[in-house]
């Protein structure tokens, strides 16, 4: 996964980041693309897979190096308890200061964006509908229709990495930057 690059959709949402006053990234993606293309407001609701912690001191460990060809137990050189990915698996619940902070997000944004998702998982897939139910107005960014799509403002249909950059340079223009 450290092989995985980000892609024009990462850095056109770093660039939009700049460009507005109140920017918040929300994502249930676990493959910190995001923070390494350089956004700064990331709220990662699944967790991230380049982050590890013990499971009985609660410190995040650096530089543990989890693969299927190594199957040894991690340990904590703090405490000897055992570390695991930061990420969250299926049954486990996501992380509730980093969903209390997407759902406050959610309810005062003007404009919400739902990019590349199913919107089926949930309850992140409910953030688009909370923000609508709230007066944004919500578009979805997606390569096809979602459960979601009779309900937001607008739909762009296609692939993420060639719709931000278009919507990116609209707003420079707009902006004058």
């Amino acid at each position: 996964m450290h092989e995985v690059k980000p892609n024009p959709a990462h850095y056109a949402l770093v660039r939009m980041e700049t460009l507005v006053k109140d920017f918040t990234l929300v994502t249930q993606n676990i493959d910190n693309l995001h923070n390494r293309a350089g956004s700064k407001n990331v709220l990662e609701l699944h967790g991230n897979i380049e982050r590890s912690y013990c499971i009985k001191c609660g410190k995040f460990v650096n530089d543990v190096e989890i693969t299927e060809s190594n199957s040894e137990v991690k340990r904590c050189p703090f405490c000897n308890g055992l570390v695991r990915p930061d990420v969250v698996w299926f049954g486990e619940p996501l992380p509730e200061h980093a969903f209390k902070k997407a759902t406050e997000s959610a309810c005062r944004s003007e404009l919400f964006f739902s990019i590349g998702t199913s919107a089926v998982v949930f309850p992140a897939a409910g953030l688009p509908l909370t923000a609508k139910r709230h007066g944004a107005y919500v578009v979805e960014i997606n390569i096809e229709t979602t459960e979601i799509s009779d309900m937001v403002d607008e739909i762009l249909l296609g692939k993420a990495g060639e719709i931000l950059p278009k919507i990116v340079k609209i707003m420079e223009e707009l902006r004058g930057a």
